[in-house]
């Protein structure tokens, strides 16, 4: 049973190893995630994100969108996501 629980214990604790040593570049990390969120909100940022979006996509001449555009679009949404993420992330780190 030992061996049940030391294996548990070794599976737990290898993923801690990976951020042993790191700490200054993970600290670095929040930082900068603390400072991005520092102007706005993520939801202000995703707001923006998407009224830029609707604006562009509900154009008179929609029929002219090119494959770049579309391309464009797509990593505009890509990015709302990772705000969402990272202000989610952030908000768990920093306690609500």
């Amino acid at each position: 049973m030992n061996t049940l629980k030391n294996s548990a214990n070794k599976e737990m604790n290898g993923g801690n190893e990976k951020f042993i040593g790191n700490e200054a570049a993970i600290m670095q990390q929040f930082e900068i995630i603390k400072g991005f969120f520092q102007t706005d909100s993520g939801s202000e940022m995703i707001g923006s994100l998407h009224a830029m979006i609707e604006s562009f996509l509900f154009t008179e001449n929609l029929s002219q969108v090119t494959p770049e555009m579309r391309e464009h679009i797509v990593n505009q949404l890509r990015v709302a996501t990772l705000v969402a993420k990272l202000e989610s992330s952030y908000k768990g780190l920093k306690g609500g």
